[in-house]
């Protein structure tokens, strides 16, 4: 039966099935999404988002800027952090919709328009199962259900191939530039959210190629070659150079200017020179050149948003990292230069960290590392994971075919087996996709490559990792899952050819798409549900709670790094909780910018941190060699007696004195080895002397013994923050180095809501709920409670 006969035409079918896809992947990622703050990032995202404040480097100011605009248009949904993890679940459905539509365009590039319903059935079905193997991946359902900017970046790279797709087929109608053009724009906008969204741009020069020039190798190469230098144009061209050149400086090989008026002018006049050539070229009638310089033109335009970072920081937020208020700092901050220099390409042990140096014995060389570590553990583990099974969640979890590995996980939710079902269909769909039409077949594997191994090759990571990484290859794992779906077809062609007559075959080919969807995306689905839902998991946003509720008025709290740091500022910062606080990050406090706003300012009221250093001083902080040696805390007799200290011994002395010792090796100009201790050790020492008992001092329970600079003996346990006392135990585990009340007042006093201000009582939101899931992070940060009633139960004992 022909479907011109029948009331729905194929378009209309397109679309139902569209809408199907769209609507499974929207209810999956609602039932499942976080409804508050996550772990990482995240919680820092959020804050700046609902202040437009400047997250850090290399910042996503449209991501800002969106979720500010959702949160002033929806503000029924009272939890901020839900909203803007909303924007990730949005994101993400669409993604799977495009997903859709670009699968039912490569399958009918050999196959034709559907037909009959036997075509609807190969390839709206084949299309349908590789959107929704999309939908169930490890990696990609895992980034739709927070507010980290993957999941809105994959939204890019797929809008912008399915619009140049559209491109290739209208490309002889008039007016069909305007699907590169607005690809073009939405390239600029994804700079706004994340830089890898960029290396879509490669699969539109493939297809641009295909549509123009018959295929001859030395031409293919020579296009290569010039796509690559093109893509220099936008990165670091536009990215970087730009505000490289409005500084007035440009550093590149062996050319370094510095304060040049030319070249402050250069990017006003090369937007000059772009308006005029989309003129000239539009009056002239020249296509390929109107098409460039428009295209590049709203590039530049949508990329605009980055000046968003220059006001909002030049506003002086609680947040404001880099403080990039002008351009030599904006450019440091788009450059990364916080985390240090890039590492070498050639080089692949190139770290000279101790724990780096210590994983690097492992290998036999730098190929032996490249192919073993970062190709092998990074890069095809995570593809494993996606489409082979995952043994569990556990960091360093290999992937598995048909073993439970228990090792691997402590979670009901685990191994998850697909039997390598997803991998075998994306296998032979990449073969078939070749057999059928090698062009296309080559621009996705191409996208696949620049996604996956090129990046490997370009992140260079070192071993260990402080987390698993697999966020970075999703547009990887995109392109795969559209080779499922065309595996699908493979066999569904292969089943409609044993199959002679025609009721018969429509039965074969429905029975054959069932049964590939229900082995395959059914499978993933109910194979990862449980350990891809957050439904009820509120860990991030209690423990950080509970933190900050440790800590008495006025505090200053010395946290590790990213777990501890970012969901404090989300609270502060959208929840007003704590805000007292001034919460001093170790890893940020080695960076000259992060000090001084300690130093200079006061957000949202809160006290400054104390510290003798000038700003100059700050400004030259280093690296300091550094012996073990005792240092003397003055303590006033009224402190002593506050902590319940009556001893004339130890009272007359009026101080106490602890042994600082060094934290790394390091070497002099001469290059003989010394020992040292790093910025944050000199400013933990300085705030330390500096607040002389004014106000209270503690450091998070995660903050490692090596932190803080031998004043573990005067530590004591108050909820999940160690308070410093001038009163001396024999260690940081010493159950008598703990406060009895406030433990207990923490533990056994839990509120029905939250507060503000100062007030014990810990949250334990679900904590007893075996139907949520809690990951290995959550899992660890869980221990800290455990900790904290075991401390509580020996005291008693």
């Amino acid at each position: 039966m022909n479907l011109e006969r029948t009331a729905m035409s194929e378009r209309r079918l397109r679309r139902i099935f569209g809408f199907g896809v769209f609507l499974v992947a929207l209810v999956t990622y609602l039932l499942t999404v976080q409804p508050s703050v996550s772990f990482w990032d995240c919680g820092e995202f959020i804050a700046t988002a609902y202040t437009l404040a400047v997250p850090h480097p290399p910042g996503a100011p449209f991501f800002l800027i969106l979720g500010r605009f959702v949160a002033m248009i929806l503000p029924f949904i009272s939890d901020l952090a839900l909203l803007i993890n909303l924007i990730s679940v949005v994101s993400s459905a669409f993604t799977v919709l495009f997903s859709f539509l670009i699968g039912v365009r490569l399958i009918e590039r050999w196959r034709g328009v559907a037909k009959s319903w036997t075509d609807v059935l190969v390839v709206f079905g084949s299309s349908t199962i590789g959107a929704l193997v999309l939908t169930f991946s490890d990696t990609f359902w895992f980034n739709a259900v927070e507010a980290e900017v993957y999941a809105m970046s994959m939204l890019f790279v797929s809008g912008v191939v399915l619009l140049g797709m559209i491109w290739y087929e209208k490309a002889e109608v008039e007016g069909s530039e305007k699907y590169l053009v607005l690809a073009a724009y939405l390239m600029g906008l994804s700079i706004g959210v994340h830089q890898l969204s960029l290396l879509a741009y490669f699969s539109i020069a493939m297809f641009v190629f295909f549509k123009y020039y018959e295929f001859q190798w030395k031409r293919f190469f020579t296009f290569g070659v010039v796509s690559v230098l093109s893509f220099f144009v936008i990165w670091p061209g536009i990215v970087n150079w730009i505000p490289d050149a409005l500084d007035g400086s440009f550093r590149g090989g062996p050319i370094d200017i510095r304060d040049s008026d030319l070249l402050r002018i250069s990017p006003l006049l090369v937007i000059g020179g772009l308006l005029y050539g989309v003129y000239h070229s539009a009056k002239h009638k020249k296509k390929i050149l109107n098409l460039a310089t428009l295209s590049l033109l709203l590039m530049i335009v949508g990329y605009s948003t980055y000046m968003q970072v220059l006001i909002r920081a030049s506003a002086k937020p609680p947040i404001n990292e880099n403080n990039p208020d002008e351009m030599s700092r904006f450019v440091a901050y788009m450059n990364r230069e916080q985390y240090g220099q890039a590492p070498p390409i050639t080089q692949r042990r190139w770290s000279t960290e101790p724990q780096h140096q210590a994983s690097y014995q492992k290998y036999t060389s730098d190929s032996d590392y490249f192919w073993r570590y970062q190709l092998g553990h990074m890069y095809f583990r995570y593809l494993a994971w996606n489409f082979i099974g995952r043994a569990g969640d556990i960091q360093d979890a290999p992937a598995t075919l048909l073993s439970h590995q228990s090792a691997w996980s402590e979670s009901r939710g685990f191994p998850n087996r697909y039997f390598a079902l997803p991998f075998l269909l994306g296998l032979i769909g990449l073969y078939y996709q070749f057999k059928k039409d090698w062009k296309f077949a080559l621009s996705f594997l191409a996208l696949f490559l620049v996604t996956g191994v090129v990046l490997v090759i370009y992140f260079n990571m070192a071993e260990p990792q402080p987390r698993e990484r697999d966020y970075f290859f999703v547009g990887s794992f995109f392109v795969f899952t559209l080779w499922v779906g065309i595996g699908a077809v493979g066999i569904l062609d292969s089943l409609g050819n044993c199959v002679k007559e025609d009721r018969h075959r429509k039965v074969a080919l429905g029975v054959g798409a069932g049964f590939i969807a229900f082995v395959v995306p059914v499978n993933m689905a109910v194979q990862n549900y449980f350990d891809h839902s957050r439904n009820g998991n509120y860990i991030p946003w209690d423990y950080s709670y509970n933190i900050l509720q440790s800590c008495e008025k006025d505090a200053i709290l010395f946290t590790n790094g990213d777990n501890d740091t970012f969901p404090l500022w989300y609270l502060q910062e959208v929840e007003g909780v704590r805000t007292d606080i001034r919460v001093v990050n170790l890893s940020l406090v080695n960076t000259d910018w992060y000090i001084l706003q300690l130093k200079n300012e006061e957000p949202h009221g809160a006290k400054k941190v104390a510290m003798n250093l000038t700003d100059d001083q700050i400004r030259n902080l280093s690296l300091a060699a550094w012996s073990e040696k005792d240092i003397d805390l003055v303590v006033p007799k009224e402190v002593f007696a506050q902590f319940g200290v009556s001893d004339t011994l130890i009272t007359n002395k009026g101080k106490i004195t602890f042994r600082m010792p060094p934290t790394l090796q390091a070497y002099d100009r001469q290059g003989r080895q010394v020992t040292a201790i790093r910025i944050q050790d000199i400013m933990v020492r300085e705030i330390v002397l500096a607040t002389k008992w004014e106000r209270p001092v503690y450091f998070a329970v995660t903050v490692a013994p090596e932190a803080m600079i031998g004043l573990d003996n005067y530590l004591r346990m108050e909820g999940l923050a160690m308070r410093l006392t001038p009163v001396r135990g024999n260690s940081i585990y010493d159950i008598r180095q703990a406060s009895e009340e406030h433990l207990r007042e923490s533990l056994f006093n839990e509120p029905e809501g939250f507060y503000r201000e100062p007030h014990r009582g810990f949250r334990f939101r679900g904590l007893a709920n075996p139907k949520i899931y809690f990951n290995e992070n959550d899992r660890r940060m869980m221990g800290n409670y455990r900790n904290a009633f075991i401390r509580l139960s020996l005291y008693y004992a």
